[in-house]
């Protein structure tokens, strides 16, 4: 009788907690970190890109993160900080306001305003993806320029 205690202990107990602690492991492994919400989007003059501005929370960190990315027309927001600029705080707290304005034949720029400074992570003075599009930033009094 105490064979098949052990027998059974063995082959079934044993397989089902090293399955359940896989399926758990496998969860909490694939399990989102961070989330971002889209607050407000801006479509430039010529309707090839979009101005994203998104709040970002990660349950790894207290807050929120204000950010803006820069999409291709139809583009998807790409699950991570913003492409262009990331600062703390919430958007709609910081006061964000977007325009665009055309500098030349194929070049665009990004004014970026806010009523509240946050914490800026990163400003970019020019979008990675094209250099033809450049940023300025101006927070309360505090006006930053573009590359152009």
């Amino acid at each position: 009788m105490q064979k098949v205690v052990r027998d059974i202990g063995l082959f079934v107990v044993a397989p089902l907690a090293i399955l359940g602690g896989l399926t758990a492991w496998m969860f909490a492994a694939t399990a989102q970190p961070c989330s971002n919400a889209i607050t407000q989007q801006l479509a430039s003059p010529d309707g090839r890109f979009n101005a994203v501005v998104f709040v970002r929370s990660c349950t790894t960190a207290p807050g929120f993160s204000s950010n803006i990315s820069i999409l291709v027309k139809d583009g998807i927001l790409a699950d991570g900080p913003g492409n262009l600029f990331a600062s703390d705080g919430h958007p709609e707290q910081l006061g964000f306001s977007l325009q665009w304005q055309s500098t030349g034949k194929d070049s665009l720029q990004l004014n970026v305003t806010s009523k509240i400074r946050g914490t800026v992570l990163h400003a970019d003075p020019v979008w990675s993806a094209n250099p033809n599009i450049t940023a300025t930033y101006q927070f309360g009094n505090t006006a930053t320029t573009s590359g152009h």
